[in-house]
């Protein structure tokens, strides 16, 4: 654990919050809307668990602490050299209880099982082989004799073929952060309820916790986290293509370890949802999805996001102010955000619209290696002196000087920047992903009949991104009703003061559920 800015883990929380890689290290919108929660509420007091990948990544905040956050820590899963220092054979360990390895595999059974409900016995019967009195410890999984036959069966269940110390080292590699992850949960700051802002790692920590410490916890999920990390491993470059001739999982890309990768995650979000008391989610898609992938129905409750409409209100142009052909992507510099999508969707636009310009407005040093090819792709389209990376800068500055507000990302939640946007009455448009459509088209008949606040395109279709862009800029009655549906829909439907108000009454019942409990015991 690295100290954090603001480190006191004797003091009491009412709220802790499991953060993974968002706030206050990272900037995106999620990182806005935990900002938002805390300020929002500041007569409750919160404190921050945060997973980050290696040590050294996270050496600033990148915003200023509110001061009702009482306690911050800092946690990094990755990086730990996974061989055992001993030089010893691999299973040294004999005398390690036989029957606690067979409760694993009667766990990871059941969550492989897609007939099998996932119920609270399975995530508490996980976090009880981490933390309990009976625990299986990381050294037993790297010495134990009975780790190694376990690790050997699930490898004889894989397809012929696979090179075994792939497998062996897959295995170790995605389980080394969970002792970590029960180490935390071990030593976490006291609090009234544990609230995670994702599945993952840090759903699984507030799993362990809730076992632990028989505290309420929560779930808010923005985007899909099993559904990003299906994205991510799809274009990473560590897992070796050519170990294994048969292509399963996501698509003819996909290898086997791809695979094994992905129904880790999967299980890591059955058992974050089968442990919380409750799980908030942004819109009906994500509700589906998170049905489907395991969330009790009963569990569900849709809070959709909100933003400072006030505050945007100051930033708008006056009616007859001219339309800037400027499009904004606010965001950051991430494959996710597929921003050669909208690199390549400029050079049509500016040859309709000569003097139009993309600007590209977010953290630039998450992923280097992506960002040069992006600058690389812009110079090699000649649009260098139209397409420009600004890095951060305030949307409250950015808003007045553009015409539209842009997405061209491959997953979304609700993203904050367009409702950020609307306020300011600028028009967006987006690919079609997360509740965009919602956003853009309305969502009841009610707010359907306000009309078309942007447009919706598809996925990677530069071509289709350009022509409604194009549409938009050069229509200048069609752009006002667009801006006057945008301000009608984020006024009446994503305030943030009433997104506020709802989870404060999350928070009040929860605490409730504490109170009660302290009484009773």
């Amino acid at each position: 654990m690295t100290l954090s800015p603001r480190y006191n883990p004797e003091a009491r929380a009412n709220i802790c919050l499991l953060l993974e890689g968002t706030f206050p290290y990272v900037r995106g919108g999620v990182s806005t809307w935990v900002k938002q929660i805390i300020e929002g509420m500041p007569e409750l007091s919160f404190s921050i668990i945060f997973l980050g990948g290696e040590e050294g990544e996270y050496e600033s905040t990148a915003y200023d602490i509110p001061d009702n956050v009482v306690h911050i820590e800092l946690h990094y899963l990755l990086g730990k050299d996974p061989e055992p220092e001993s030089k010893k054979r691999f299973w040294h360990i004999d005398k390690s209880d036989k029957k606690k390895f067979e409760i694993n595999s009667e766990l990871h059974s059941a969550l492989r099982s897609s007939d099998l409900e996932v119920n609270d016995s399975i995530g508490h019967g996980f976090a009880q082989l981490l933390t309990g009195k009976n625990k299986i410890t990381e050294k037993e999984l790297h010495h134990s004799k009975h780790a190694w036959r376990t690790i050997k069966e699930k490898y004889d269940e894989a397809p012929a073929g696979l090179d075994f110390n792939h497998f062996f080292w897959t295995v170790r590699a995605m389980h080394s952060p969970l002792f970590t992850l029960a180490a935390i949960a071990n030593d976490a700051p006291p609090a009234d309820v544990y609230h995670s802002v994702s599945t993952g790692y840090s759903g699984f920590l507030g799993s362990l916790l809730s076992n632990s410490t028989h505290s309420p916890y929560i779930i808010t999920e923005h985007g899909i986290y099993t559904k990003e990390r299906e994205l991510d491993l799809a274009q990473v470059d560590w897992i070796p293509e050519d170990v294994d001739p048969f292509r399963v999982g996501l698509n003819d890309h996909m290898n086997y370890l791809r695979g094994v990768w992905i129904r880790f995650f999967q299980s890591l979000g059955k058992m974050s949802y089968s442990s919380a008391n409750h799980i908030y989610t942004l819109y009906d898609g994500n509700r589906r999805r998170q049905i489907k992938d395991g969330a009790p129905e009963s569990k569900l409750t849709i809070v959709p996001n909100g933003v400072n409409v006030e505050r945007f209100q100051r930033v708008r142009r006056s009616d007859d102010a001219p339309v800037p052909p400027v499009l904004a992507l606010i965001g950051r510099v991430v494959p996710i955000k597929d921003i050669k999508n909208f690199i390549r969707a400029m050079r049509i636009i500016r040859s309709k619209i000569p003097n139009a310009e993309g600007w590209l407005v977010g953290p630039q040093d998450e992923d280097p290696d992506y960002t040069r090819e992006c600058k690389l792709l812009v110079e090699s389209l000649d649009l260098a002196d139209c397409v420009k990376f600004l890095g951060f800068q305030s949307p409250d500055d950015i808003f007045p000087k553009i015409g539209l507000s842009v997405l061209t990302s491959v997953s979304e939640g609700q993203p904050l920047v367009v409702l950020e946007g609307y306020a300011a009455g600028v028009p967006a448009v987006t690919t079609d992903v997360g509740s965009c459509s919602e956003l853009i088209y309305g969502v009841s008949d009610e707010d359907k009949a306000i009309g078309s606040s942007g447009a919706v395109v598809p996925i990677s279709d530069p071509a289709a991104f350009a022509r409604e862009s194009v549409a938009l800029l050069s229509d200048e009655t069609q752009w006002r009703a667009a801006s006057k549906a945008a301000i009608q829909r984020v006024e009446t439907y994503y305030d943030e003061k009433d997104m506020i108000d709802r989870y404060r009454s999350i928070y009040q019942t929860q605490l409730d559920i504490k109170l009660q409990a302290r009484k009773v015991s």
